[in-house]
């Protein structure tokens, strides 16, 4: 209880520093944190090694430490910019996630819909990118063991029209919320297990979790796949494609494959353009696809 508390002060006092600081200072400060990390507490790193060997069988051991150093570089920066959450208001948000101006209208024309997206990019800011813009969003998130910084983490995201559903939180809700003109917000990359459906990913299966399908098949909305990529002047580019449900199978669990497959897709592309903003640093692979690989 003690230790809880004493992160959530933590936590609390990083975010209102981080606000105070311009934000070209923080992101500074985010990648010397990415770089610590890398050298002196390389959590996941061996997994995340493990991962970009299966992506990319032709690079080197040298070419993929580089990458995964860059990811670390990478995700420094989107902690510090996680805890910036509560500086961002409707007179900056245009100017730091810019939204295609296709994406927008493709937003416009659906009162509803489910996004699609991934640990790739930030993720995070797609949720102020909504809500500071009109958009009703309602985004399911991981519940964190720690109370105290799951309520803070979440009241981070809450700007403008967003609500934060746990992963828990009842279908016939997330239903609910969908006829009321919200997006419903899912990232679906991490490995699904045996709630999932086994999809190539790199040219090998994965496991992709069957929410954003079994929603579209029930309510017929749109699923909209969208990322927010940052780019070299530390603006971020946010878009979106609806995805394709042209000629599904009749069989409800052949759709659903036939969705996720597609999804996996347009991610693994997404992916290859990007892949030092991917999050490589959990298993997405079965456990078999590890074994014979070096120890890093």
């Amino acid at each position: 209880m003690c230790e809880a508390f004493i992160m959530s002060i933590l936590l609390k006092l990083a975010s209102w520093k981080f606000q105070l600081l311009p934000r070209r200072i923080s992101l500074f400060f985010g990648r010397i944190i990415g770089l610590f990390f890398y050298y002196f507490i390389p959590l996941r790193k061996s997994v995340a090694l493990k991962n970009v060997s299966m992506a990319f069988p032709d690079n080197s051991l040298s070419e993929n430490n580089q990458l995964i150093k860059h990811c670390f570089h990478h995700f420094g920066m989107v902690l510090t910019e996680f805890l910036r959450l509560p500086a961002l208001n409707s007179e900056n948000i245009n100017k730091i996630v810019k939204i295609e101006t296709q994406s927008k209208q493709l937003l416009k024309r659906y009162p509803g819909g489910i996004i699609l997206t991934a640990h790739l990019g930030n993720w995070e800011y797609i949720l102020p990118a909504f809500g500071l813009n009109g958009f009703s969003m309602a985004a399911v998130a991981q519940i964190q063991k720690n109370k105290k910084s799951n309520t803070f983490f979440n009241d981070l995201r809450k700007t403008g029209k967003i609500t934060i559903l746990p992963k828990n939180t009842p279908v016939s809700e997330m239903l609910e919320l969908l006829t009321q003109g919200y997006f419903l917000g899912l990232a679906s990359d991490q490995n699904a297990g045996r709630k999932g459906t086994d999809v190539p990913f790199f040219g090998m299966d994965v496991s992709v979790p069957k929410g954003a399908a079994i929603f579209h098949l029930k309510t017929n909305f749109p699923i909209l796949v969208g990322f927010c990529i940052l780019s070299p002047d530390f603006t971020y580019h946010l878009s979106f494609k609806e995805l394709d449900v042209e000629g599904l199978p009749d069989n409800k669990n052949e759709a659903i494959v036939e969705i996720n497959r597609r999804y996996s897709k347009l991610l693994e592309e997404e992916i290859r353009e990007n892949p030092k903003q991917y999050f490589w640093f959990h298993r997405k692979w079965a456990k078999k696809n590890y074994k014979g690989l070096p120890r890093f």
